[in-house]
């Protein structure tokens, strides 16, 4: 086979080409030069970071004739053979497909050969959380006591799926994403050798679309280079990965922070005409709205990012037509559509629904407002909303209507004299506020005190409770149901007898009535009943009231005889 992959071309051949994972090579050479090899080794990360790659080295190293500082040196005949997969020493087994028991069993009982011509012989196991149950029992005994010639290294992407006591046994190495930075220098160095030329923006695309895997990154370079032999373009990346051209996508995110609807539709319907797939569109805007976020928020933006200096100026540029909390808001209501969108049977619809509920009518601006309106709202409801006295209102303006005469300076008084009109005037203000808290209540009538007690009820429920919340538990279980010369009548329901008792109690019910009496700046008597009973009845003075009342329970059926 003539063409040969990119990946499998430039593999790494020695620790110092496996990039992005210098904790581990490092931790491997030193091992290797001071001879401190263990029996078992696990390599865990996600696809393409390198696991095989280190394992295949690491496989050769232990047993190279002429290591140079823990490398191997590829050119003796352990290295060559092993090289060209024909080193008996070096066995590969994918475990996705020699997952049973019988497949480990077979294994265990070709460990107890010694190697032919190497120093160790070497199992590197694959996907080694495939195996069942059984086989990790069977593989179990081997690593607890391995032959001093044998090595294993496994590899995995999922190391949470490994028992516990298979893990103990090992030394676990734990493989990074590669960054951007190092994945594009190193398909830069790959266009170099292959005479290949490049765009800048390209390879970062390239490199974000490959979320830190070096092999997938290689693989669309691959593809990028089969398409177009001379050059790798911008163009020809967005094509082959079916993304949005990052122009249109800044177009597209100038339009929803201009709130222009009928623009945002047309791109949408333009990029999807084009191919596109909508959760690559998604992605792209919910990236670039990220992107705007933090240039506003940071200062280290390009460490951050992976775009040119011309896209993060057009989006400086952007950013100054929309703040944080609205950028903040849009990533939140794109992302929902995204989620949402998967699950859609048309997701075209449900995604221009939400852009069109998203930008009609919609203020971003009044948000902080809003928050504040809902939180006055919540305190209403939870009673702290401070009801106006009357009382108090009058008390403000007997106070302002007293107030101290100017004295003239230029004819200035002795200062006995002034300190006595001053002592003057603050018991003309006492008596007069006493005066309005005397007449506030001497004018109204039994149903005003009623409405005004009902009114400030939360205000009545917020002062017991600070002075005795478990008094304040009891009353607000109470209705009040009457008031009749002045003595406040208040309705428990038959089922709280424990608040009825509570409530009736001499202590609890003279500090409520303290309480009340307070409030209202009169003394006020309290009574407390059960629901249905007969609420307070006025005294009656005379045997005329008392008759009067009993025809208009019972009719004119009663006669009635005044005797002398």
């Amino acid at each position: 086979m003539s063409h040969q992959a990119i990946y499998r071309k430039f593999r790494p051949k020695i620790f110092d080409d496996v990039l992005g994972q210098e904790h581990v090579t490092r931790t491997l050479k030193n091992q290797i030069m001071s001879d401190n090899i263990a029996h078992a080794y696990l390599f865990s990360g996600i696809r393409g970071t390198g696991k095989t790659s280190t394992a295949k080295i690491f496989a050769r190293a232990v047993n190279c004739l002429n290591n140079h500082e823990g490398n191997p040196c590829n050119e003796c005949e352990i290295c060559r053979s092993t090289l060209d997969e024909t080193n008996m020493d070096v066995i590969e087994m994918d475990a996705a497909s020699n997952n049973g028991v019988d497949d480990i069993r077979e294994l265990r009982d070709k460990v107890k050969f010694l190697p032919v011509k190497s120093k160790y012989k070497v199992y590197i196991i694959d996907e080694v959380h495939m195996l069942s149950k059984g086989a990790f029992n069977a593989l179990l005994k081997t690593l607890e006591e391995p032959p001093e010639h044998l090595l294993f290294i496994l590899a995995t992407t999922e190391p949470q799926k490994i028992p516990a006591t298979i893990l103990s046994r090992c030394q676990r190495f734990d493989l990074k994403r590669i960054s951007t930075d190092v994945i594009v220098e190193n398909m830069e160095k790959i266009c170099d050798e292959l005479n290949i030329k490049y765009e800048e923006k390209a390879l970062k695309l390239i490199a974000a679309n490959s979320e830190g895997a070096m092999r997938d990154a290689q693989s669309i370079l691959d593809r990028c280079i089969s398409f177009n032999e001379d050059a790798v373009d911008y163009e020809t990346v967005i094509n082959l990965l079916g993304t949005v051209n990052y122009q249109v996508v800044l177009e597209a995110a100038g339009a929803i922070v201009d709130k222009d609807i009928e623009k945002t539709m047309n791109l949408v319907d333009s990029i999807l005409n084009s191919g596109k797939e909508l959760s690559l569109f998604l992605d792209e805007l919910i990236i670039c709205f990220r992107n705007m976020l933090i240039i506003k928020t940071t200062n280290s933006s390009d460490n951050l990012m992976r775009i040119s200096e011309d896209e993060t100026d057009e989006i400086t540029e952007l950013n100054k037509r929309i703040s944080v909390d609205e950028t903040v808001k849009i990533i939140e209501d794109l992302s929902t559509a995204q989620s949402e969108c998967k699950r859609a049977l048309n997701p075209r619809i449900l995604l221009e629904t939400k852009l069109i509920k998203m930008l009609h009518n919609v203020s971003y601006a009044d948000l902080e407002a809003l928050a504040k309106r809902i939180e006055n709202i919540e305190n209403n409801m939870h009673g702290t909303y401070e009801f106006e006295n009357p009382i108090r209102k009058q008390e403000t303006e007997a106070v302002e209507i007293y107030k101290a005469p100017k004295v003239n300076i230029a004819k200035a008084e002795k200062p006995e004299k002034i300190e006595k009109v001053q002592n003057d005037e603050k018991l003309i203000k006492t008596e007069e506020i006493k005066q309005v808290k005397k007449n506030e209540f001497e004018n109204k009538s039994d149903e005003e005190i009623f409405n005004f007690i009902r009114d400030g009820w939360q205000t009545v429920l917020k002062e017991i409770r600070s002075e005795n919340a478990g008094l304040q538990a009891i009353i607000r279980e109470s209705t009040l149901v009457e008031v009749t010369n002045k003595k406040a009548v208040f309705e428990f329901d038959p089922k709280f007898t424990f608040h009825i008792s509570a409530a009736n109690q001499p202590k609890n019910k003279q500090k409520f009535k303290e309480i009340l009496s307070g409030f209202l700046n009169e003394n006020c008597e309290v009574e407390f009943v059960k629901k249905n009973e007969a609420k307070y009845v006025k005294p009656k003075t005379t045997i005329e009231d008392v008759y009067e009342d009993l025809k208009n329970e019972f009719g004119e059926i009663v006669e009635f005889k005044q005797e002398d």
